[in-house]
């Protein structure tokens, strides 16, 4: 087995290496609601900017 196997096969059975692991994890399973969450919210306000442009338009 070269070296870069037997390294990542001992970061894989240290507790340490798991837990980085399981932190990563998290970190991405949060970064990937926050996108949702602002994707959601950025069509919102782009929504509601268009009708607030649609009344003004109206009003001149």
């Amino acid at each position: 087995m070269n070296k870069l196997m037997m390294g990542v096969k001992r970061f894989w059975q240290e507790e340490e290496g798991t837990e980085v692991v399981e932190w990563a994890l998290v970190a991405g399973l949060i970064v990937a609601v926050a996108a949702t969450i602002f994707t959601n919210v950025g069509d919102n306000v782009s929504r509601i900017m268009g009708l607030i442009n649609t009344k003004l338009s109206g009003i001149q």
